[in-house]
């Protein structure tokens, strides 16, 4: 019976994207929902991008193993977006519908390509690992085998992405946040209800299990894709004006603070109470303690993850269509992005079925753009220029160091990875212009 209702539920994903499809009138409205998202639509959308399987599973399965430092990784994410509540003012004059558009606005075309390509290429990791969870939960709950859990899931996300665009993304965000929160509270208290003071003997954020040293690493590699992130800024890009973003980046920040403790909580208790397992935490705490609502939070995860990979497989997409087309107010551009979208989508289904490892794949690709272009954007928003040898020279050289510290272990891996910014950084100021110095 639990399949039925798996299918029900990708029908009617499926069925937004066919109706979002009719009301798109202009490329603004596919690529940016016309500019006219409000301020809890924006908020919505945020949290809908951010909390996907890899935030929630991977925070809880990061405290199980650490303890109370599994709330570093989305209070690591709400930091970055304080940062960007800074940075919005100049986000706001630009007019383009994404990231590498607002790169080549800095340091011309050239440049816009590359970062493009580079991003779609990277993005395929990040869409990878939402659907690996997805697989992964499903199976778990519904006696389907993985392949065919990602594949279903995979096909779906694929085809209502690439119809609807944004529109489909920005409506079926709203509801797919509160049932995630909804799901999160609900198994929190069930949890503290059971825990038996469990908290009290966790290790605490910072101890030997998760160093300062670990912290600077997340907040290089993972912050810093909340303050330069093609996820987010799209998001942001649907605001009908500056003041609705920052409205929608305050209320995220204060929502994503608690939901940091909870899952860092959720952790600890399975950490507590149940015994090593290869499933998530987060089903082995709902299957031993609450079996009668499995499949209502199930579906709770699951919109989670959907809400997660739609943004950024739309993202990866535009990306990439933009690589092959430059403009991209036109219907043809809306065709090809939908072209992208699909050939996208089944690249990253053929990437989990090889792969099942949700975090490794995830930081793989997070840690490789964010050495590659963090700096380049901030320093354009600074309003700061370089010239072009120099830029293309950094995102190359700091995105191969990060990849390549990523394959490395312990002080080697931090040093590499913090190199990899400071080269990032120093390539630019090499290359800055006389213009932006005066």
């Amino acid at each position: 019976m639990n399949i039925v209702f798996l299918y029900l539920y990708l029908i009617a994903a499926i069925i937004i994207g066919c109706l979002c499809i009719r009301k798109i009138k202009t490329a603004a409205d596919y690529y940016v929902a016309g500019r006219k998202a409000s301020t809890v639509q924006i908020t919505g959308s945020l949290l809908a991008t951010i909390l996907g399987s890899s935030a929630i599973l991977g925070s809880i399965d990061f405290a199980y193993a650490k303890g109370w430092a599994g709330a570093w990784f989305m209070l690591c994410g709400a930091f970055g977006l304080s940062i960007l509540f800074f940075l919005v003012k100049p986000l706001a004059k630009f007019k383009g519908y994404n990231l590498p558009a607002l790169l080549g606005s800095f340091y011309g075309d050239g440049v816009k390509k590359l970062s493009g390509g580079v991003i779609a290429i990277a993005w395929l990791g990040v869409i990878a690992a939402q659907i690996i969870g997805a697989a992964k939960i499903t199976t778990a709950v519904i006696n389907i085998s993985y392949p065919h859990a990602a594949l279903a899931i995979g096909l779906t996300l694929t085809f209502y992405t690439a119809l609807g665009g944004q529109l489909s993304i920005i409506k079926t965000d709203i509801l797919q946040v509160i049932l995630i929160i909804a799901g999160l509270v609900f198994v929190t208290i069930a949890s503290l209800m059971g825990s038996h003071c469990a908290a009290i003997d966790a290790a605490p954020m910072i101890s030997e299990k998760f160093s300062w040293m670990d912290l600077v690493i997340m907040l290089f590699t993972y912050s810093s894709t909340y303050v330069v992130g093609p996820d987010i800024y799209s998001r942001l890009f649907c605001a009908k004006d500056e003041k609705i973003a920052r409205k929608a980046i305050v209320a995220s920040v204060a929502l994503l603070v608690p939901i940091a403790f909870m899952l860092a909580f959720i952790g600890i208790h399975g950490a507590k109470f149940h015994v090593d397992s290869n499933e998530s935490v987060f089903f082995i705490i709902i299957k031993h303690d609450l079996p009668l609502f499995i499949v209502p939070l199930y579906f709770s995860i699951l919109s989670a993850i959907m809400s997660s990979a739609d943004t950024t497989l739309f993202t990866a997409a535009e990306l990439l269509s933009q690589f092959f087309h430059d403009e991209l107010d036109s219907k043809k551009s809306v065709r090809l992005t939908m072209g992208c979208t699909a050939l996208l989508g089944i690249l990253s289904i053929l990437i989990t079925l090889k792969f099942n490892s949700i975090l490794k794949v995830l930081l793989m690709s997070l840690g490789t753009y964010a050495g590659a272009f963090v700096i380049p954007v901030i320093w354009g928003l600074l309003g700061q220029q370089s010239r072009r040898p120099f830029v293309v020279a950094a995102i190359v050289i700091g995105g191969s160091m990060t990849l390549l510290g990523k394959f490395l272990s312990g002080n080697a891996s931090h040093a590499v990875i913090l190199l990899a910014f400071a080269v990032n950084l120093a390539l630019l100021a090499f290359g800055r212009t006389k213009q932006a110095a005066s």
